[in-house]
This record gives structure tokens, sequence and C-alpha cells, in this order.
């Protein structure tokens, strides 16, 4: 269902929205971000998106402008890995309640489901550090000197070697391990490679074209691409800058179920406007984005998060939105009530992560810009 090429970009003027505009420059100056681009998709006006970028792709480089990329660390969660499991579901070829284990049999495990791990509630840790057992255990061989094959399989080894600390669906724990394992699994349905099987099933089919991966096999300083988003300068990869961010996604070769998605704002958006325009069904997008009923309370989604499960980064839209935050400063939320769907995207993590003030920003610009979208109708 490629209805890309009709899917015009304009600026968002300042004309009809001056508060978002003193919204983004206040970011900058605050020290928000060095750059930011801020868009959104209106479902009364299909063929049109409105965006706009502000700042530098990295200190004392280029500007800002809409066609720059980011590193979209955990918004790759519903980007790829979350709509490659639903287009599966919808084609027949898994459930939400397929067990793991009946994917991935070598997983010690058991009782976990797909479900569980699309909602974080399969019991698992949040993170571990990866990448320095990777680290050691190809020394001393530098990581992006070790095959991507060699390094995603010992990743599925430290994956798997992880319990649960907890029965699954009896408590939600964000979890980069689940999405990893989900990702693992949705490979093994395919027979491809995550980063090739989103392109297949998710990505072309969107008309998303410019999003990709990029796979790990050079240093960080002899792999910029000047078009991205410069992220950390990192203590022991260097300046990053068209390279994954992630660190154990970076050390597993670039590509997971967690993380590695590289997008322009207008990749996000045309995302979004094809979720919303019939991508998928109306049952399986229905079950995508209805909060899961275990555990009591819990406020996640099959992959998606809403409103209250992240604070109030999505102040102004409903409270039937569903959406994701990154880490490095990039989110995306759908409100299929209002019909809207807004990216923000900034390069916070650049030059530290140690830079914490998206957290103050992301609620007042989506409560600003939502006010300012209304006020148009």
């Amino acid at each position: 269902m490629d209805d890309s090429r009709d899917l015009i970009l304009d600026e968002l003027a300042f004309s009809e929205f001056p508060k978002t505009h003193e919204m983004l420059r206040a970011g900058l100056s605050e020290g928000t971000a060095p750059g930011i681009v801020a868009g959104y998709w209106d479902f009364r006006q299909k063929n049109r998106i409105r965006a706009l970028g502000l700042g530098v792709r990295r200190v004392g480089g280029a500007p800002i402008d809409v066609e720059t990329f980011f590193d979209l660390s955990s918004v790759t969660k519903v980007f790829a890995t979350a709509t490659l499991a639903a287009v599966l579901v919808d084609r027949g070829w898994i459930s939400w309640d397929t067990p793991l284990r009946s994917i991935l049999p070598e997983y010690p495990h058991s009782g976990i489901e797909l479900r569980h791990l699309l909602s974080h509630t399969a019991g698992l840790p949040a993170w571990e550090p990866f990448w320095e057992k990777l680290r050691s255990r190809f020394t001393p061989r530098e990581l992006y000197r070790v095959s991507i094959r060699e390094r995603q399989s010992a990743m599925r080894e430290l994956v798997f070697s992880v319990p649960p600390g907890a029965s699954p669906g009896e408590r939600a724990v964000y979890s980069d391990l689940s999405f990893l394992l989900l990702g693992f699994a949705l490979e093994q349905v395919t027979g491809m490679p995550l980063d090739q099987a989103v392109r297949k099933f998710v990505w072309d089919p969107m008309g998303v074209r410019d999003a990709f991966y990029r796979r790990v096999n050079r240093r960080a300083e002899s792999a910029v691409l000047e078009q991205v988003a410069a992220t950390e300068n990192c203590p022991w990869r260097g300046a990053i800058q068209g390279q994954v961010h992630d660190d154990n996604c970076w050390a597993m070769g670039g590509y997971g179920g967690h993380a590695g998605a590289f997008a322009k704002i207008r990749d996000l958006l045309q995302f979004a406007r094809s979720l919303m325009t019939g991508f998928l069904s109306s049952e399986t997008r229905r079950a995508a984005w209805s909060r899961v009923s275990s555990p009591a309370g819990c406020l996640r989604t099959l992959g998606w998060d809403t409103p209250g499960a992240v604070e109030t980064s999505a102040r102004g839209l409903s409270d039937r939105s569903v959406g994701h935050l990154g880490f490095t400063g990039t989110s995306l939320w759908i409100d299929p009530e209002r019909g809207l769907a807004i990216a923000l995207l900034t390069n916070r993590v650049h030059p530290t992560r140690e830079n914490i003030k998206i957290r103050a920003f992301r609620p007042r610009f989506h409560e600003v810009l939502v006010q300012e979208i209304l006020a148009l109708k």
C-alpha cells in the first residue's frame, strides 16, 4: 500500500503556529538539544504533513532541516519490530498468544507468549550491559571487526541466559530484553535478518523509502554520515554520527528488536498515516492499540505506550493515544480519536546523555502544538 508519492511536506508556518515556533526556539536556547525537527499529520488532510527543523546536526556543524535523519533509539520498537509482529499476525503467521518456545525451542524459559514480550509483561529485566560481555568475549578483536553473524549469535546466547524475575503477566517492566527476544523470534518466523524483514514487510509496503538500519562494520569515526544528527561523544566509541547510539545494538551489529532504526520526520509521519488509513486490518490495529488486561492496571498495549504509561509526555492528546519515546530524544504519538500523529526528533544526547531537559520539554511542546492544530479546525 505505497501511497507516499502524494504526500506533501509543508513548512510548519509561523503565521499559523507562532507558539510552537516560540516553544521550539526556546528549547534550543535553553539547551534541550542542539537540533530539533517537529511535525504532524492530520487525518483531515491525508496527503499533507507539516514540519520544521531548527538548530544543528552537531555542535559547530551543519544546520538541521526536515531532511535530517535521526537515530530513533527505542522508537524503533514501534516503527519496526512491534509493527512487523502485527503484520505477521494479520497474515496469520503468528498470533498474539503464540508461545515464544514454539518459535525458539532452544529458549530455556517457558510460559512466555509474544503478547508478553510486546507489552513488557514477560517478567524480564529492563536492561543488561551485554556489550561489555561481547567486548570481553571477542578480545583482542575489536567488535566492529567481528562478523555480524557471530555478534548476533553471541547476543542471542546472552539474552537467552537471563531468567525472568517474575511470572509472565505478573508485572510490567519496560524491557529491552523482551524486544531483543521478539526480534529473534520474528527473524525465525520470516527466515530473514530483522532489518531486512522490516524493510520487506513494513517499510516498503508503506512507502517508507528513506528509513534505514546501518550495520556496524567500521569504527564510528570512519563511518560518519553528515545527513544524520549526531548523538553522543561516547567514552569508548568516540563521536557518533551515523552509527546506532545504543551500546547493545551497536555491539550486536547495528540492528536489533529494541533499537537501530534511523529516519526522517517524513518517514515517521508516513508510517503513522499508513497505520491510520488501513495498513493493518481494523481487528489487528485495535488489538495492538488496546491496553493489555494483565497485570491489572497495566498502561501498555501490544508494543505501544499510552499517555499514562510515560507520565505526561503526550499532554494535550486524548487518552486513546499511543506512542513511544526514544532515549536519544525522539518520540512519535498517534491520536486515533483526533486523527493526529505528532513526531518530535531531537539529538538531545549530543554531546552527552546527561542532558535530560527533554523530559520537561516534551509535554509542553505537545500541549502547545495540539492547541494550535485544534485552533485551525
